[in-house]
Order: structure tokens, then C-alpha cells, then sequence
């Protein structure tokens, strides 16, 4: 059985998805809209008072998963029309 904590990654996941394909669709550069999903995520630990090492650490960790070919953003889920 899932965790909470594995729901809200779940949940975050699918909404990050079908944003980061409103970017592309709306023609937003990948530069722009990597920058503004950082902004937001950089923010939202700041606020939860993550110490900037903390934060530096994650952004690391997820450097180097992208560099080894990490997971990918998953694919949007079907909505009902």
C-alpha cells in the first residue's frame, strides 16, 4: 500500500506533467520554463525553512541523475471526455 508521502509525489508528478506540457505546446522555451519549475521548487524549501546546503544537495543529486539518464517526467494521465 502506498504512503502518503508516496501519493503527494504521485499527485505532483501528474500535475508537473501536463504543465510541463502546457509549456511546450505553448511554445515556452525549455530554458524559460526549466528555470521557472526551479524558481518554484527552490521557493517552496525556502519556505520550510531547508537549509541552503539541504537545498544545494538536492539540486545536486538531481544533476546526476539527469546526467546518468535518469527517470523521465511521466506521462500525463488520460482525462475523461
Amino acid at each position: 500500500m502506498p504512503s502518503d508521502s508516496d501519493e503527494q509525489f504521485d499527485k505532483a508528478d501528474m500535475i508537473l506533467s501536463n504543465a510541463l506540457q502546457e509549456f511546450i505546446s505553448a511554445g515556452v522555451s525549455q530554458e524559460v520554463y526549466g528555470m521557472a519549475m526551479l524558481e518554484i521548487g527552490i521557493l517552496a524549501l525556502v519556505k520550510l525553512d531547508e537549509s541552503e546546503e539541504r537545498i544545494a544537495a538536492l539540486v545536486a543529486d538531481f544533476i546526476a541523475r539527469a546526467r546518468q539518464g535518469g527517470p523521465q517526467a511521466p506521462a500525463p494521465r488520460a482525462t475523461d471526455t
